[in-house]
């Protein structure tokens, strides 16, 4: 057996059109005549750990295939994320990136000492997930993108309470291949991007390969950083910008590679080995303020960088035991994460001066109390996981399975007063006056399984459990000159954080699928997902925070009809999740962020994917999710509602869908339409702070046209209505502003592979 069968994933390159009236008309007077020979190609996903059609899979599932990406200049986090009816995301800046599927969230946070997020993203076979900063790799000789929906939590463990996101990397084949892309851009009022990504596939033997990628990926700021001042309450002291003023100042560079091998250690047995890195450096910050600077303008007055450098190795052996299929894989990441943010706006509230820059019975004179934020973090994510699945039966099959998992995050977070007298600051340092200087360790073991038995010869049944175990520590300094020990005058920084929590449980999943026909398939599941408990810092809410819970009732269809050329597939469901972490800052009680188990919550909704070949020139997709996420008791803080019953959650849009026509102009060029709309949604859960951001629809169009017998030149323009989109209001610090999208974007680039 030759292990270079790659997996036939062609899924036609998503098409889009803006749903009009207009539009549809247009479409429906198409050749719709029914052809056999047109019909939509298979779909292959990994959703259940086993590569499978994605029609027989009793999941929710939406996939963006390779050609999908290309065709939509899909290239990181932002980019998938948009096209994810399902999903919705928040990310201020490249490589900060927090996701939320169906409505269940939090609000989510970037505090690395609170909560974990209720979505995991794995990067091939292993989890990749982290607080608040999720890897933004870059999406370049991509297999696809997978996008599951509702908990996943016997297969993939801690959470993947709402969902799953997998990206799965090309493998290495056994011919020679080799191509590259290269895009420039202009977007209106802002810098020039440009792009180059290339890969190579060698042949070492009959039994070996590499596969070699490598990119570079300059985006051109189009937020100005404006003249402006601020005058501070107590002291009255005025401090201006004009140093830090620079048109289109918010650039980023990415950068990275990935080696692969894959090698056919005997008839059954393979093994793959993959070694990939990416850098990122970014200036400048994705949000504006609008009402009081204009569009697209910012008022900065320090520093705002990050550097993000990562590196992953992954070994995964395959092989035939005979009585089972065993997959083994093992990965190891390290990770270096610098940012440097202006929190100069963060004084404005009086406390800073009051107690650290302008307390002269102390401190002596005022100074000023402007501060710049700074984190340092490193982390080292170690995961193993074996399982053994059953050879296909007629009646009986399983998987089971146990994993590992070590988590280290090191993070220093400094909050610099470069004007504060040494004495203010905290001891051992020269400016800070704040600092949270901790290491956070998680560990993780989990048996897992499920078991798929053939009823009948339309009926199978699907049992699922796992069993954890969960372990979290926090060590390290939180605190100020004053708290929370007092060390006036100390010449050492004492160590006060030592928190632990240990904890077990387990969660199962039934489900039953009736097979129609050859070609529909209806299904039934309940399914649980988690988050492990952690610790907290301080114990004024408790010294640890337990395990939440999402229980998810769905039924879903899966469909091809019309002579193949469409395919339908849907799914609602109903999800009731307990005992909600909630991550939360009020100074009254704690100077610390800490985390509490807040109550209750649901989810309902449903979601359609289709698919439809209008004719041998037009095909049409589309993506659609309606939801409903409401808190279902109030959540009450030492006698004080802080979130009301009934509201909804944030970050939740009730609709949000995706269409996309993909037209067929000759046999060598196509034009494509593209048209996601996101509806409003709030931005907090706590109902005295929280805003209400926008609904906004983003569209996009492209011409292909091939060049030659091997390159192809595609011409592009994204958000061609100049949308501005509310992505983000952080109305949570003292000065609200909004991250933005990128305005109008004029793209061309020129692809090449070699002809096979």
């Amino acid at each position: 057996m030759n292990i270079f069968h790659a997996e036939k994933v062609h899924n036609a390159v998503v098409k889009t059109t803006k749903a009009t009236a207009i539009a549809s008309a247009v479409l429906v007077s198409a050749n719709t005549i029914a052809q056999e020979d047109l019909m939509i190609e298979e779909v292959i996903v990994s959703a259940q750990k086993k590569s499978e059609n994605l029609q027989n899979v009793p999941i929710s599932v939406t996939t963006l295939s390779s050609d999908e990406l290309d065709a939509l200049n899909i290239k990181d986090f932002a980019d998938y994320v948009l096209q994810l009816p399902a999903a919705s995301a928040v990310q201020r800046r490249p490589g900060q990136g927090q996701i939320f599927m169906r409505g269940v969230s939090d609000g989510g946070n970037s505090n690395q000492s609170l909560q974990g997020p209720a979505v995991a993203i794995y990067l091939d076979e292993s989890p990749v997930t982290m607080i608040g900063d999720n890897l933004d790799v870059h999406v370049y000789d991509i297999e696809r993108v997978e996008s599951l929906t509702g908990p996943q939590g016997t297969l993939y463990g801690a959470a993947s309470q709402a969902g799953n996101l997998k990206i799965i990397t090309k493998k290495p084949s056994n011919e020679f291949d080799a191509g590259y892309n290269l895009s420039a851009e202009s977007t209106r009022g802002g810098d020039g991007s440009t792009m180059v990504e290339g890969f190579v596939n060698i042949p070492l033997s009959e039994n070996a390969a590499l596969r070699f990628v490598g990119f570079n990926d300059r985006d051109g700021g189009f937020i100005d950083a404006v003249n402006d001042s601020i005058t501070y309450p107590v002291s009255g002291i005025t401090k201006s910008n004009e140093v830090f003023v620079e048109d289109n100042f918010n650039d980023a560079v990415k950068d990275g590679y990935r080696a692969a091998l894959r090698v056919d250690l005997s008839e059954n047995w393979n093994l793959d080995v993959n070694m990939m890195g990416q850098e990122t450096s970014t200036n400048g910050v994705w949000d504006h303020n609008p009402d009081e600077l204009g569009e697209y303008n910012v008022s900065r007055f320090y520093d705002d960088k990050s550097h993000d450098e990562w590196t992953r190795f992954s070994a995964t052996l395959t092989g035939d035991l005979g009585f089972a299929d065993l997959t083994f894989t093992t990965s190891s990441l390290e990770r270096d994460f610098e940012v440097l943010s202006d929190y100069s706006h963060y004084a404005i509230d009086g406390y800073v001066e009051g107690y650290y820059t302008c307390y002269t019975y102390y401190f002596g004179p005022c100074v000023d109390p402007s501060i710049q934020f700074e984190n340092d973090t490193h982390q080292e994510y170690d995961t193993t996981e074996i399982r053994l699945s059953s050879k296909v039966g007629d009646k009986f099959n399983w998987i089971i399975g146990a994993f590992q998992t070590e988590n280290i995050t090191e993070y220093d977070s400094q909050w610099h007063v470069p004007a504060i007298n040494p004495a203010a600051a905290v001891p051992g340092s020269a400016d800070l006056y704040y600092q949270t200087d901790q290491v956070r360790s998680e560990d993780e073991s989990a048996v897992f399984g499920e078991i798929y038995y053939q009823v009948n010869d339309k009926i199978e049944l699907t049992l699922g459990h796992r069993k954890f175990d969960n372990e979290t520590t926090l060590k390290g300094f939180v605190g100020t000159v004053w708290w929370p020990n007092y060390i006036l005058g100390s010449a050492t920084r004492p160590d006060n954080v030592n928190s632990v929590y240990d904890g077990s449980d387990s969660i199962s999943k039934f489900n039953l699928s009736y097979q129609i026909d050859n070609n529909s398939m209806i299904y039934i599941t309940q399914s649980e997902g988690y988050r492990p408990g952690g610790a907290n810092r301080t114990t004024q809410l408790g010294a640890t925070y337990d395990a939440d819970f999402l229980t998810s009732t769905e039924f879903g269809f899966k469909s091809i009809s019309m002579d193949g050329r469409l395919r339908l597939n849907g799914a609602m469901y109903q999800m009731d999740w307990d005992d909600i972490q909630l991550g939360w800052f009020d100074s009254s009680i704690s100077l610390l962020g800490l985390v509490d188990n807040i109550g209750k919550a649901n989810s309902n909704g449903f979601e359609l994917d289709a698919k439809y070949i209008l004719s041998d020139t037009t095909t049409v997709s589309f993506g659609y999710a309606n939801n409903e996420a409401k808190l279902k008791e109030d959540y009450v803080l030492r006698g004080v509602v802080e979130a009301q019953d009934g509201q909804d959650l944030p970050f939740t849009p009730d609709t949000k869908y995706n269409v996309t026509v993909n037209v067929d102009t000759s046999d060598r060029s196509n034009i494509q339409f593209n048209y996601v709309f996101v509806d409003e949604m709030w931005n907090d859960l706590f109902y005295t702070d929280r805003e209400m951001q926008d609904s906004y629809g983003i569209a996009n169009l492209s011409f292909t046209t091939m060049v030659g017998e091997s390159g192809s030149v595609q011409i592009y323009m994204d958000n061609i209505f100049d949308e501005v989109a509310q992505l983000y209001i952080n109305s949570e610090d003292i000065q609200k502003l909004t991250t933005v999208n990128r305005p109008t974007t004029i793209g061309v680039k020129y692809s090449w592979k070699l002809k096979q």
